[in-house]
């Protein structure tokens, strides 16, 4: 997945990865790969502070900036933590 074909979120603060191999890095992202057999998870606030858990459907990737997690829709499900 490329960063052009996903969807994002804003991200102000990454707090818990679960079941997140990292993939690839640079200086300005972080690719991780996601197993769904290992019960996956992101949990991060968003741009106003607001505690969301990212929860996934299937295996996939989700790209991390700084900024901004960048993922396919159909793969995830984001909810309030």
């Amino acid at each position: 997945m490329s960063i052009s074909e996903s969807n994002s979120i804003g991200c102000s603060q990454l707090i818990d990865l679960k079941g997140c191999k990292e993939l690839t890095k640079t200086n300005k992202k972080i690719q991780y790969s996601i197993d769904f057999a290992s019960d996956p998870k992101i949990l991060f606030t968003d741009a106003i502070g607001n505690k969301k858990e990212m929860k996934f459907k299937r295996n996939c990737t989700v790209t991390i900036t700084s900024e901004k997690i960048f993922y396919n829709r159909d793969d995830v499900i984001i909810k309030p933590a």
